[in-house]
């Protein structure tokens, strides 16, 4: 078989039933499958995509890597002809990302065709959301006593569903948060992302919740889909930390109004940012999505 990448293309909105009719035949939990995500960083990361062999491949332009083909699983020597088939193409130098540890399980002798690293902080954090929502342990406990000061600080506090007429809000309270943080290259990544997640927030299928700790003024956001499987992955998350307990409030909210809905809420990575990785670590992660990068053996 040859691979044929003359088809590669950027990603479209009208591509999302074909990406969804792969993840669910996959199942994955990985918030990089997301079709929203590859949607929304489409253009920071110059995000494309291919069919081969009854799978897509996505592609990103600015880091010239691939991702782990979507679909059925990939052995080796396929995976390893289709990274091979971007290098001859002068697209990647043999970089495959978001290969799920499944895969090394599967294939323990994949060190015949590739070179395996490991970053922690590309790890995702999987919460269960019964367990947040119930406030269930001794790390969620602490969380409850946040959440009561916020409650009694801030007695006329409201939870809104995100509805078109929100969007503005939302969008506001987004960019002034972003605004106080220190300036970089992932802010400026985020704020198109957020960007495509306003324009196109009911074609993507997105859902959110606004958090007010009084009327006409909003403390937090949470922006997430459903993935295909018993897994919610929440897109972007900001409270203001001005308000003490908002941040809380906001995550346990979300649970409430998930539950019965998803089992697990992903909470995406922490990138190796010490103070995101207490803050995800102290919610009590019910588990990780472990993902891998493999480099083509000359």
């Amino acid at each position: 078989m040859k691979i044929d990448l003359s088809a590669l293309r950027p990603v479209e909105l009208s591509d999302r039933a074909r990406f969804d009719a792969v993840l669910e035949r996959m199942g994955s939990q990985s918030c990089e499958a997301s079709f929203p995500n590859v949607f929304m960083y489409r253009r920071p990361y110059g995000l494309e995509f291919v069919e081969i062999a009854g799978r897509l491949v996505v592609y990103e332009r600015q880091t010239r890597i691939i991702h782990y083909p979507l679909g059925r699983t990939t052995n080796p020597e396929l995976l390893y002809r289709i990274s091979g088939a971007f290098v001859e193409a002068g697209l990647t130098d043999g970089g495959i990302y978001d290969v799920p540890e499944s895969f090394l399980d599967d294939y323990p002798d994949c060190d015949r065709f590739f070179e395996l690293e490991y970053d922690e902080g590309a790890i995702d954090y999987l919460f269960s959301i019964e367990k947040i929502a119930s406030f269930t342990g001794p790390k969620l406990r602490k969380k409850h006593n946040l959440v009561k000061q916020f409650q009694a600080n801030w007695p006329y506090a409201e939870v809104r569903r995100i509805t078109r007429a929100d969007i503005p809000v939302a969008a506001k309270l987004a960019a002034d948060l972003n605004s106080r943080m220190e300036q970089c290259e992932f802010l400026d990544e985020e704020a198109l992302a957020l960007q495509s997640a306003w324009d196109h927030f009911e074609e993507l299928d997105l859902h959110g919740i606004l958090l007010f700790a009084e009327p006409g003024y909003p403390a937090g956001l949470s922006v997430y889909s459903f993935m295909p499987s018993d897994t919610v992955d929440v897109h972007f998350e900001k409270a203001d930390h001005a308000v003490k307990g908002a941040s809380q409030t906001l995550t346990w909210q979300l649970a409430v109004s998930l539950r019965g809905k998803a089992k697990f809420m992903n909470r995406e990575q922490d990138m190796n940012e010490e103070t995101l990785r207490h803050a995800k670590r102290s919610l009590d992660p019910e588990r990780f999505f472990k993902r891998y990068f493999l480099r083509n053996l000359e």
